[in-house]
């Protein structure tokens, strides 16, 4: 590797370098000829680390080094506490590479005696960081990388709020911070007492800059503080892809550009990014091998690996690390099943107009139209469902698990489930629906009943709940897949994810289901000339339709790149895409769609609201698409080929177990050059009158997964479970 050519220059710092006995500044400018960036900067004054500020705007130093301002930007800065003893300051800079170079180093002195700083605590986390940081940055040893984790995990450092004449606040932004599908969403407000902010840029890369969505409607800001220049309209949002072979924690850093034309920095912040995704990057897939090294090489740099906390860890890696196979099929239950009227319950994680909760719907339906059966309905959150269920004749009741959530010991959590069932309905069978229901099955555990726990997340326990529940709550979420009488995937590809908790033998794959005859019954009964005229469809004009809650993980910001790249190889060609899905009240998502729509401008593309008769969507269009990131088994992909729509998708999760090559165009995740490729496609055979795939499609969903012949094979295995002996 080419030696570093790093020019750098030290140009505030305490005078003759006696450090004074309160905090204070360091600061210069690093740059590189031959093009290396700076993407981090730390200092270690006597025995301390601490990390500072880099990509400050520095036009004087970046136009001397490389011919121009602008990124990457030269400035850094550094607030230091004293350190008694101390001898020297060292300043070091992490390039692109990740590799750190001392470029200034300096006798010092100090004045008065302060306090060491306080180690940090033993934990698993140092031991996972390095084996994240080795996965993405796998050519750097493992030595120095441990080295590096250590630093960080003692290092001080400060954030920047705005100060006036500003005033903000960065929103859902912690020391860790969820990073699903290896970006962050970014929100907040800021806004100015004399001057209208022209714009926003945000770095996680000193050379990228990233602008922000700013002027979203923030109206309780003017009543906060009177007198802000378009306080009104200072909400800010933004997604931001993280750098992932940068060194951890993050910097975050938020310029805000002036009407005069300055630039200001308003807000750093350091944090750690955590994966709450099963698609993104993060820890290699298990391996012992891997665990070894990672343990020896951090007990080799100074850090704690007591047994106690390397078997901890070695359970955190195996039960979040992926699994690139899917564990060996059981067989199907040939078991005696019961043959009497059963009483059920299920448990549902809310009442919204989701796809697990309608799931519970049909399955109630369905359940309680068998003879003498009784469906009760047991959710965690209210919503709109509960008139659906209601129209069905079946009866709701909302409870609050949060005391079992919060649950720290044995004892308090078997007092919160003690007090659950005081009031709990009577039932044969308690069905939990979806991972965050899990508790419902430690409930019937307790109570002495079978259960059937239904997964339809493609994410690890340790990343779905990664920052909402604590270590307790983590483990006995995953012990509820053991203690299920059967844990029930809806797609096979599901049980990957979660191959580490199988042990029991008690896993099962039995596919989710569409109502094939309602879809017919709709299709028949409405006029998809009618429909699109209604919606405003100029005659030969294709439709896109992207249909669902609008989410990261939809990947609908995927399909908007897509668009953009459809339109420019289809010039001339007349086409609208619908993105169906969006919610009332804010949603910092949804405005960064719409602003990319206005912003590119994509004329084609319209954003309309979630509806309760989403069919009509499916009816007028040509062409379906699912840009999503992950998804065990959506139904709207079932719903699509079932209107016999051609059919784009991602080939995540269980949507190769759905439709095969000749069914639909299925490309990666997150390639919108691939996915606009495909809608092209797709176009050119509508244009061709070419209907084969839809055809197919329609053919292999309804034969496979219509309700009519699913819906039966659920409730016998009900009636199985009901008839196991317990534990």
């Amino acid at each position: 590797m080419t030696p570093p050519d790093w020019k750098s220059a030290i140009e505030i710092h305490p005078p003759d370098w006696v450090c004074p006995a309160e905090r204070f500044w360091v600061a210069g400018w690093v740059a590189s000829p031959s093009g290396l960036v700076p993407v981090d900067v730390r200092a270690r004054l006597g025995g301390r680390v601490f990390l500072g500020l880099c990509g400050l705007p520095r036009p004087d130093k970046e136009i001397e080094t490389h011919g121009r301002a602008g990124p990457p930007q030269a400035g850094f800065s550094f607030l230091l506490s004293p350190v008694s003893g101390a001898h020297g300051l060292c300043i070091e800079v992490c390039d692109q590479t990740g590799r750190w170079t001392e470029i200034f180093r300096q006798t010092v002195t100090h004045s008065g005696d302060t306090p060491p700083a306080a180690a940090a605590e033993p934990s698993t986390r140092l031991l996972l960081r390095l084996l994240r940081a080795k996965h993405a940055r796998p050519r750097e040893n493992w030595s120095s990388l441990a080295s590096e984790i250590l630093l960080a995990e003692n290092a001080e450092s400060f954030d920047v709020m705005p100060s006036i004449p500003f005033h903000g606040a960065l929103e859902e932004m912690e020391s860790l911070t969820a990073a699903p599908y290896d970006h962050v969403l970014v929100t907040g407000w800021v806004a100015h007492r004399e001057q209208r902010i022209t714009g926003l840029t945000a770095f996680l890369d000193t050379a990228a800059p990233l602008p922000l969505v700013h002027g979203l409607a923030r109206p309780d800001a003017g009543t906060l503080f009177p007198g802000l220049v378009d306080g009104a309209n200072s909400r800010f949002a933004g997604y931001l892809r993280i750098p992932l072979t940068a060194p951890r924690p993050l910097a975050l850093r938020i310029f805000a550009e002036l009407a005069d034309g300055r630039r200001e920095l308003v807000f750093l912040k350091r944090f750690h990014p955590v994966l709450t995704s099963g698609y993104g990057t993060d820890l290699p897939p298990f391996s012992a091998w891997k665990f070894t090294a990672a343990a020896w090489a951090l007990r080799s740099a100074g850090g704690a690996t007591d047994r106690a906390l390397l078997r901890a860890a070695w359970h955190e890696f195996r039960m979040a690390a992926p699994v690139l196979h899917l564990p060996p099929a059981h067989p199907a239950d040939s078991l005696p099943t019961a043959t009497r009227a059963l009483r059920v319950t299920i448990v549902t994680h809310n009442l919204n107009f989701e796809g697990a909760p309608l799931f519970a719907v049909e399955y109630a339906r369905h359940l309680a139209s068998l003879p003498g059966w009784s469906v009760q309905i047991v959710a965690a959150q209210e919503g709109p469902l509960r008139a659906t269920f209601a129209a069905a004749g079946l009866s709701v009741t909302v409870v609050d698990p949060a005391p079992l959530l919060s649950a720290r010991g044995d004892e308090e959590f078997a007092a919160a489930l003690d007090r659950l069932a005081a009031g709990w309905p009577d039932a044969d069978v308690i069905v939990a629906n979806t991972v965050v229901s899990f508790w419902a099955v430690h409930l019937a555990h307790r109570l002495r009943k079978p259960s059937l726990f239904y997964v339809h997340e493609s994410a690890s326990i340790r990343h779905f709940f990664a920052l909402q529940l604590a270590t307790p709550a983590l483990e006995r979420a995953e012990r509820a897949f053991e203690l299920a009488t059967r844990t029930v995937f809806i797609a096979a590809d599901a049980q990957r994810v979660h191959a580490a908790l199988g042990g029991r033998g008690n896993f099962r794959t039995l596919p989710g289901w569409i109502d094939a005859a309602r879809i017919r019954a709709y299709a028949a009964a409405h006029s998809r000339a009618e429909l699109r005229r209604r919606f405003g469809v100029p005659d030969g004009t294709m439709v896109f339709a992207n249909i669902g809650s609008l989410l990261p993980r939809k990947g609908q910001h995927v399909f908007l790149e897509a668009v953009a790249r459809l339109r420019q190889s289809a010039a001339g060609q007349s086409f609208v895409c619908w993105l169906v899905g969006a919610k009332g009240g804010t949603d910092p998502y949804a405005d960064l769609l719409r602003h990319t729509v206005a912003a590119l401008p994509l004329p084609e593309v319209q954003i309309l609201a979630q509806s309760a008769d989403a069919y009509q969507y499916f009816l007028a269009a040509d062409v379906c698409v699912c840009s999503s990131l992950e998804e065990v088994f959506p139904r709207v992909v079932m719903e699509a080929a079932l209107f016999g729509r051609l059919i784009v998708s991602t080939n995540v999760n269980g949507i190769p177990e759905m439709l095969g090559p000749d069914d639909a165009w299925l490309v990666p995740p997150d390639d919108a050059g691939r996915l606009a490729e495909a809608m092209q496609a797709a176009r050119d055979a509508h244009r061709r009158g070419d209907f084969s795939r839809g055809e197919r499609a329609r053919a292999a969903v309804g034969a496979r997964f219509d309700a009519a012949m699913l819906l039966p094979r659920h409730a016998d295995l009900i009636r199985t479970v009901a008839a196991l002996p317990l534990d």
